[in-house]
């Protein structure tokens, strides 16, 4: 014989009763339907009858009441939608429990509820909280919400965001290095995302040491995406770094962390070196081929500072580095060395046009333009000589 649902006739009786009492038998009244709603094996029209007298606390005059309603039945999952939209309407006392754990809540009310303007901050800083926010609202929120609100929806783990509610971000006119360092803490970015984090910390709307630690962040978590992604999106990131580490100022020690945190996922490359280093980052430089050799930090320093093509040779091929780039890179090194060696110089382009110079006049195939278009062109003829298997290039 199958299993009779469970009469609390008796129950809801009482409770209807009490809701029409005074505001104490109103609170009771509330306090004792959250109980009922727990009853999962409920009697089809014990529920009808809470269900209606639900609907008529929901409506009270009194806010104490609607709260108490709202708080008791937030996480029923059997609420008719009527009454549960009512009460995330409401002001925010009553609509805060509603619309942080209401499973009867729809992605299609909430998003219209931010789109229109309904939500007050409160309000959308509460339905950020929402486990398992979906793109359909977390995309209206970081679109339009409030700083509060954006920053709750990026600090959601639970949440989902897509390249589209991320682009939103980013096109906020007050994005600020809190909602970036959020972002660089979420796991599952997409490769176009860490791009555009990259370059944003460029554009000078952020403090140095935030972009800094942002920058830190998306490398430990994201590696460069030399495997992943094109070279264009390789190239701009690589060129993005290399001009972050130039202005920040990191101490040794922390470019020595940032090498290993690179090395560890392949993305120590010639081309990137060969940008730091006309970049002036020879610092970085130096950091580098400590990890890659091995040899102390000291040791390394000394053979760029004698900046002899033998020994830099020798350190480069110690690095395990690709040997097409080898005499791109010792000549770059040599030359930015012998800049750097000259004190009391205004700083001029001629280090960087020697160093094409020099380039074009050892590698043919490779045209004398710009630096990135020299690099770019390097990175190409690379490729192909590793894969055609051909002996690498040297001095004649």
């Amino acid at each position: 014989m199958a299993k009779e649902d469970k009469s609390a006739e008796g129950d809801t009786g009482i409770i209807k009763a009490g809701a029409s009492g005074n505001l104490d038998d109103k609170l009771a009244a509330a306090a004792a339907l959250g109980e009922l709603a727990q009853t999962t094996d409920l009697a089809d029209n014990d529920r009808r009858q809470a269900h209606d007298i639900l609907a008529t606390l929901s409506r009270d005059a009194e806010q104490q009441v609607r709260a108490s309603v709202a708080r008791a039945i937030a996480d029923y999952p059997f609420l008719p939608p009527t009454i549960a939209e009512q009460l995330a309407s409401d002001v925010s006392e009553v609509s805060t429990p509603m619309l942080r754990r209401s499973p009867v809540l729809t992605d299609t009310f909430l998003a219209d509820l931010i789109n229109s303007g309904a939500a007050d901050e409160q309000a959308q800083v509460s339905i950020a909280t929402r486990e398992n926010l979906t793109v359909k609202v977390s995309g209206p929120l970081l679109k339009a919400g409030g700083r509060r609100a954006v920053e709750t929806v990026l600090s959601n783990a639970s949440a989902t965001i897509d390249n589209a509610g991320y682009n939103a971000l980013f096109a906020r006119d007050d994005l600020d290095g809190r909602m970036l360092t959020l972002v660089s803490a979420r796991e599952g970015l997409t490769i176009p995302v860490v791009a555009e984090c990259h370059r944003l910390i460029l554009t000078d709307r952020f403090d140095r040491e935030v972009g800094a630690l942002i920058r830190q962040q998306l490398i430990k978590s994201y590696a460069l995406p030399p495997q992943m992604a094109d070279a264009i999106v390789c190239a701009a990131l690589e060129d993005s770094l290399s001009q972050a580490t130039a202005d920040i100022g990191a101490t040794a020690s922390e470019l020595t962390t940032l090498s290993e945190s690179l090395h560890s996922h392949g993305d120590i490359t010639p081309s990137l070196l060969l940008r730091m280093t006309c970049n002036g980052s020879l610092e970085f430089t130096v950091a580098a081929f400590h990890v890659l050799t091995g040899r102390p930090r000291e040791e390394v320093a000394d053979i760029f500072g004698m900046a002899g093509t033998e020994r830099l040779a020798d350190l480069y091929r110690e690095s395990r580095l690709q040997p097409f780039f080898r005499f791109a890179l010792v000549t770059a090194i040599k030359r930015m060395m012998e800049e750097r060696q000259k004190e009391g110089q205004a700083y001029s382009e001629k280090p960087i046009q020697d160093i094409i110079r020099d380039i074009v006049g050892f590698y043919r195939g490779i045209a004398p333009t710009s630096l990135e278009q020299v690099i770019t062109r390097l990175c190409h003829e690379g490729e192909r000589w590793s894969k055609e298997g051909s002996s690498a290039p040297s001095p004649t």
